[in-house]
């Protein structure tokens, strides 16, 4: 028999899909509840709680952080204080909030109480009540043992062991109050998930995301170094620069761009992975490498499924949605800053719907490609008319020969890197895509995901550093045919891409107002609900 803990009952009895998504699927992420929650549980969490023989007589006894087990019922956990009252004793839990309405146990706190008490009873001693102390109302509550009570607990527990065997999560809560609380809200996304399979008509509330201060590092000067010192990390410039060494908190740091010939110790990098801080490489060009990341997600079945609908219908599916947002985006970035005769506007139209349609891989291709030729001919009138110096002759690129292609491939660069995220922590290979075909070392699915996002991120962040003269010809290096940014003007580029990223836009189909990051994210976890078969439908992203 699997041994589940008491804490995985008290779960499931909560929210079925939140066991499977935290003890199975692995993931887990903090908000201010949580972090709460272990503020409080400080003092019962010291570890040291130990056993006394069953108690005799009147003599009070108490013991903390006490962990009990039992082999028939299949049940571990920890206690946070076991109480005695006269010949009882009795365990008592700490909760961060405050008890129901009519000042009773909630139900998940009942079955997790119900269950200690049972622990204790294996080990031989007398139970006949639960307790729980609510933080929020300073005061304990208390219930006598019932037969129904064991019979609720021992079912919820049988229940919380069969979640453990699911290949897939149960489906999430409908317009349940819980989630709105929940720090895994933005994993389990249960109102998108509930409104793509036509399950609420409800407003959909707007994905919760932990709010931090960690920013994105990018070290750029050849010949930097990388070290620690304790939990800080130390940049220092080659010897010829006269430049100060730098020091940010590694709890400042949400990820780690290095371009070009910079240097790390291992030390650094253990430390990053230790705080689940990416270090993703670039050359000095901006060609994305890839990135050292701490650990694989869990999430094997999301993989298996990615790899299986590699082969069916599903990858044109998932291709067909990707292609046509993109032709879309791309449609309306020109009509809003550019000035687009009707020819182009209704050939992309068309263009959009081919590809919505499109019954092969081949055919697909050829829709895409149509319509990228003659995106490129707008744009690149659009930023000869701006500014000439940035004029170019189509998208070219390995190497870029122009300005304007020069900034576009380092922001694709970043927005592979992003993408590569996304997809990893979403539980998918980014390797293996589904429109762009695989190719040793190349992050295919990456690729795709960022398809309906290149106009509206990279391009866009391009049109707006040329028209605001944030960067000018003199900011560019030529070697031979290539054509790559100076340093500072990388600077400039990086911190115009950083800014776009965290614009908060809304969701074209579900109508809140999140970051481009975090959008990404959404997208790339709808994904995985897609290839797994929880959704039916991948959902598009398109901007009005």
């Amino acid at each position: 028999m699997q041994v589940i803990s008491v804490r995985n009952v008290n779960t499931f009895t909560f929210c079925p899909r939140l066991l499977w998504i935290e003890h199975v699927g692995g993931e887990f992420e903090d908000n201010h509840h949580t972090i709460e929650g272990h503020f409080i549980h400080r003092r019962v969490d010291k570890p040291g709680g130990k056993i006394a023989a069953p108690i005799e007589g009147d003599e009070p006894w108490h013991s903390r952080s006490l962990w009990l087990s039992d082999d028939d019922l299949g049940l571990n956990g920890k206690l946070d204080l076991v109480d005695s009252d006269g010949d009882y004793v009795f365990p008592v839990d700490t909760k961060k909030g405050g008890p129901t309405r009519e000042g009773g146990l909630w139900p998940a706190d009942q079955v997790q109480l119900v269950l200690q008490a049972l622990l204790l009873r294996s080990n031989g001693f007398m139970v006949e009540k639960i307790a729980a102390y609510y933080n929020k109302t300073r005061r304990r509550v208390s219930m006598d043992l019932s037969i129904e009570m064991i019979t609720d607990a021992l079912d919820a527990l049988s229940s919380a062991r069969a979640v453990f065997e699911m290949e897939h999560p149960p489906e999430p809560l409908i317009d349940s109050r819980k989630c709105s609380g929940c720090s895994l809200n933005a994993i389990c996304l249960p109102d998108e998930t509930n409104a793509l399979n036509l399950k609420t008509q409800h407003e959909i509330r707007r994905v919760l995301v932990p709010t931090t201060d960690a920013l994105p590092l990018y070290v750029s000067t050849p010949g930097a170094k990388i070290g620690t010192a304790k939990e800080t990390a130390v940049i220092t410039p080659p010897s010829h620069i006269d430049e100060p060494v730098q020091k940010v908190g590694l709890g400042r740091i949400s990820e780690v761009n290095l371009m070009g010939g910079v240097q790390f110790s291992t030390q650094f990098l253990q430390k990053c992975m230790d705080r689940d801080i990416p270090v993703n490489f670039f050359t000095m060009g901006g060609w994305y490498y890839g990135g050292t990341f701490s650990t694989l997600s869990r999430l094997v079945h999301h993989r298996i499924a990615q790899f299986e609908a590699a082969k069916d219908a599903r990858a044109l599916k998932v291709a067909r949605a990707l292609i046509a947002d993109k032709i879309h985006n791309s449609r309306v970035l020109i009509r809003r800053n550019g000035t687009p005769d009707d020819e182009f506007l209704s050939t992309m139209r068309r263009l959009r719907g081919d590809a919505g349609l499109a019954l092969s891989a081949a055919s697909l291709l050829g829709f895409e490609g149509d319509a990228a030729r003659r995106y490129w001919a707008e744009f690149s009138k659009m930023i000869s008319q701006e500014r000439p110096e940035f004029v170019m002759l189509g998208r070219n690129r390995r190497p870029p020969k122009d300005p304007t292609n020069a900034l576009l491939s380092l922001g694709y660069a970043m927005l592979t890197k992003d993408c590569t995220r996304a997809l990893m922590n979403a539980g998918l290979d980014p390797f293996l895509g589904m429109f762009h075909t695989t190719h040793h070392g190349r992050p295919s699915l990456a690729l795709d995901l960022m398809e309906p996002f290149r106009s509206l991120i990279v391009d866009s962040v391009v049109l707006q550093v040329v028209r605001r003269q944030e960067v000018s010809a003199s900011d560019f290096i030529r070697a031979g045919q290539g054509v790559s940014l100076k340093t500072g003007a990388r600077k400039t580029f990086i911190s115009a891409y950083e800014r776009r990223m965290n614009d908060e836009v809304q969701h074209p189909l579900f109508g809140y107002s999140i970051s481009y990051r975090r959008i990404l994210a959404v997208q790339a976890r709808l994904l995985a609900r897609f290839l797994a078969g929880e959704i039916e439908e991948f959902p598009e992203f398109r901007t009005r």
